[in-house]
């Protein structure tokens, strides 16, 4: 075997027994497996430390271009440079509601040019000037904006990166680099070697261990640090990070999930699904006390149809009413025919006989009586014609009960609701057959349990269970307790959504007392994987952060944030179940 001289050079032959030597196989071995990997992969621009790092915001390599990102506390500007165009998206601040027919002018390297507006509401300049070169630079930007009820000069700066020609360049010397030290550090090993073998230096023998030491810990050594690369501890990204950095630019235009839970979503996204914001802040609110209740019927525009007899029912002209049908009050439902056994119909029958003879001998009496005129009393010919009559009447009487029918009319105007009628069917008094109700005049009723509600209702509101908001005023309530409970009414504000009598919602009572909080609405309010409560917050133009809160319903459409937020956050006020949608 033959190992160089660090002197001259030259090659001599070691003897085979030294090269048996256990420590030199051992030696030769550490040696060889501390340069493989250095000297194999090493290159310039690699990343040798502890795993992929996030070398770049993701968000910045999702567009595949140099990005632009100015904000004041009315404008949100995004440009995007691709080919020597920048593409600037103008937002305000607050709702994240694009601005258009805006005047866009950019100042940069001493030009000054005016934006085009484009058809998708976005604006283009082209700015030859910042294209990509060797080297890194930075531009100053001065953006105006000039819109409708806006006028707001943003200056920030756009960070060009080199061209990859350049990183190669680094490549190639850095790899020239590791090269020469490798070898160098061969030769300082041979040599080391060889004064322990020859004079045992103990000196030497300690060196070469902290030798061999240093060049199995090269990574931890800032010596050997290359290609402009930091190797010392830097946040590691999970898969999923690099797996997007290695997505086409073109693939990364749609929204995508980062490794920490926000999500990336391009501006063109962002308008496609209508995403607005709002700026949070917190005032005192008043408290809500939830409650469980139902749709009643208004008792004044409501009734119902009861036979005052036993009988048959008949249907009147044109049938039955059916569920659904309009009436008006005073139409005529149905009809009912006297039931009676056959000895009260005979019963009656005979009554009525008696009644039209005794009814004949009155009025033939009274005609006797009327040709008597002026020998015979005035008052008796006058009860006469009295007791005719009332005759007369009994006997109409006996005989419409015999076969005079029933007619069973509607109480109000509205919806018959029920209908439980069938033609010859035989019904007892006192029994409900139809109710009609007017849809557009209901009630809320409801049930609490706490009696320390009474008198501190100041406004309420309620909810079904298809999550359909209705607008409530407070009725009154009870002062007597049934089932424990003390039971509440309220009244429904037009217009009133189709509902349905017994139909459970949800019933928000907002009390005289406050708490702080910051309110917002409704559809903010999403929940994670895990089921906790989250809002999404706006941390940046294309970058959507999960937030868990603590909330508390105030009505229908808004809840309070109790917990999570602060002043002046961006949160997403429209569009949240759409974000939470992205994977």
């Amino acid at each position: 075997m033959t190992v160089f001289n660090n002197v001259g050079c030259a090659m001599r032959t070691i003897n085979p027994v030294s090269m048996a030597h256990p420590t030199f196989a051992a030696w030769a071995l550490a040696l060889l497996f501390s340069l493989l990997p250095q000297l194999t992969f090493a290159g310039g621009g690699d990343d040798h430390s502890h795993g992929n790092e996030v070398k770049a915001p993701i968000a910045a390599t999702a567009t595949g271009g140099p990005r632009l990102e100015l904000k004041s506390p009315d404008v949100e500007l995004l440009g995007i440079l691709q080919d020597g165009k920048l593409t600037l998206y103008a937002d305000r601040y607050a709702s994240n509601e694009p601005i258009r027919n805006a005047k866009i002018e950019l100042e940069s390297g001493g030009r000054k040019v005016q934006a085009q507006a484009a058809q998708d509401g976005s604006y283009t300049v082209a700015a030859d000037w910042l294209k990509q070169s060797g080297k890194p630079v930075r531009h100053s930007v001065v953006v105006s904006v000039q819109a409708d009820g806006v006028d707001d000069l943003l200056i920030g700066s756009l960070e060009v990166p080199g061209t990859k020609s350049e990183a190669h360049g680094r490549d190639w010397l850095d790899t020239a680099k590791w090269a020469v030290g490798g070898i160098a550090a061969a030769i300082l090993l041979t040599v080391l070697f060889k004064l322990m073998l020859r004079r045992k230096n103990v000196a030497a023998s300690a060196l070469l261990p902290l030798f061999a030491a240093l060049l199995l810990g090269g990574h931890g050594n800032p010596s050997f640090a290359h290609g402009d690369e930091d190797h010392g501890d830097k946040p590691k990204s999970t898969p999923a990070a690099a797996a997007l950095n290695n997505v086409p630019a073109a693939a990364q235009a749609a929204p995508v999930r980062l490794p920490d839970g926000s999500i990336f979503a391009p501006k063109p996204v962002q308008r496609l699904l209508g995403i607005r914001t709002m700026l949070g802040e917190q005032r005192d609110i008043a408290k809500t006390v939830e409650l469980n209740g139902h749709i009643s019927a208004d008792p004044n525009f409501s009734g119902r149809v009861q036979s005052s007899q036993s009988g048959r029912i008949a249907a009147p002209a044109g049938g039955f009413p059916t569920i659904g049908m309009k009436v008006n009050k005073g139409q005529i439902l149905a009809y009912i025919e006297p039931a009676a056994s056959n000895i009260d119909k005979g019963n009656q029958q005979a009554q009525l006989a008696e009644l039209a003879s005794n009814l004949v001998l009155a009025e033939q009496r009274t005609q006797r009586l009327e040709q008597l005129v002026g020998s015979v009393p005035r008052k008796e010919i006058d009860a006469a014609r009295a007791e005719a009559a009332s005759l007369k009447a009994r006997k109409a009487a006996v005989a419409a009960s015999l076969f005079q029918r029933e007619a069973l009319r509607a109480p109000v105007s509205g919806m018959v609701s029920r209908a439980d009628v069938v033609a010859g069917q035989v019904v007892e008094a006192r029994e409900v057959l139809f109710e009609v109700i007017d849809p557009a005049r209901l009630r809320v009723e409801a049930v609490a349990y706490d009696t320390a509600l009474a008198g501190q209702v100041a406004g309420a509101s309620a909810v079904t269970a298809g999550n359909q908001p209705l607008a409530l005023t407070f009725i009154g309530q009870s002062y007597q307790l049934r089932e424990q409970a003390l039971p509440m009414q309220f009244g429904i504000q037009a217009p009133v959504p189709a509902l349905s009598v017994g139909q459970p919602v949800k019933v928000l009572v907002q009390t005289r007392q406050t708490i702080r909080g910051i309110p917002v609405p409704q559809g903010s309010v999403t929940k994670n994987s895990s089921g906790e409560t989250t809002v999404w917050l706006h941390a940046s133009a294309e970058r959507f952060v999960p937030q868990k809160v603590k909330v508390q319903a105030l009505d229908a459409n808004t809840v309070a944030v109790l917990e999570g937020l602060h002043d002046g956050d961006r949160v997403v006020a429209q569009g949240a179940a759409l974000l939470s949608q992205i994977r």
